[in-house]
């Protein structure tokens, strides 16, 4: 609060006539950021590419702002923003045949990984300044699993290195999980007009 009142050029005790508490300004922050998402002016036809969106969106507002996922620790009630946030993702469950309850629980699944991965990408330039490149990273994780596959201890590890893929990037990894995720809200969500879902179309 005292860092805040100086770049204001105001008294800290000045500064809590606008922000009673620090979990105030949380708040008002938080939902400031809430409202940087884009929702379409028609409602969106294809529910799974609008949620895919959305966490797309929430990716990268992470990215602009790291600090955000500090902030998701805090329990904090909804500004305006997070409501229409909230509304909008409700909308795009509505045919998906959960309960209210479980329903939240996909949004904050869905929110919280997405949030929580734009943050972890946006503070691995900044960890790994001055040390190895990431391509140097990468390979010495690759070579640590190598070995350890090797060593006969870890026979599932080493069934799945030897079943794995061509290596991919971020965000086909980020994708990937929000598909896997977004399966999990039911039909009603996971459909993409041809009957299929998201991991379907990916292996077609």
């Amino acid at each position: 609060m005292r860092r805040v009142a100086s770049k204001l050029g105001i008294a800290v005790m000045s500064l809590y006539n606008y922000v009673p508490a620090k979990d105030h300004l949380a708040q008002l922050m938080t939902d400031q950021l809430v409202g940087e998402y884009a929702y379409p002016v028609t409602p969106a036809p294809d529910p799974h590419a609008a949620i895919a969106d959305l966490a797309r969106q929430a990716r990268e507002i992470a990215q602009r702002h790291p600090w955000l996922a500090g902030l998701m620790q805090r329990p904090m009630p909804p500004g305006p923003n997070g409501l229409r946030y909230l509304d909008y993702f409700l909308g795009l469950l509505a045919g998906s045949g959960l309960d209210t309850g479980a329903k939240l629980e996909v949004i904050a699944m869905i929110s919280g990984f997405a949030t929580l991965y734009g943050a972890m990408q946006a503070a691995l330039p900044a960890e790994r300044t001055g040390t190895a490149s990431t391509a140097q990273q990468n390979a010495a994780q690759i070579q640590a699993f190598a070995r350890a596959a090797a060593s006969g201890r870890y026979p599932n590890l080493a069934v799945a290195l030897a079943a794995a893929g061509p290596p991919r990037s971020q965000g086909d990894i980020f994708g990937s999980c929000i598909e896997r995720l977004i399966d999990l809200a039911g039909p009603g969500c996971n459909s993409r007009g041809d009957g299929t879902t998201g991991r379907q179309a990916r292996r077609a």
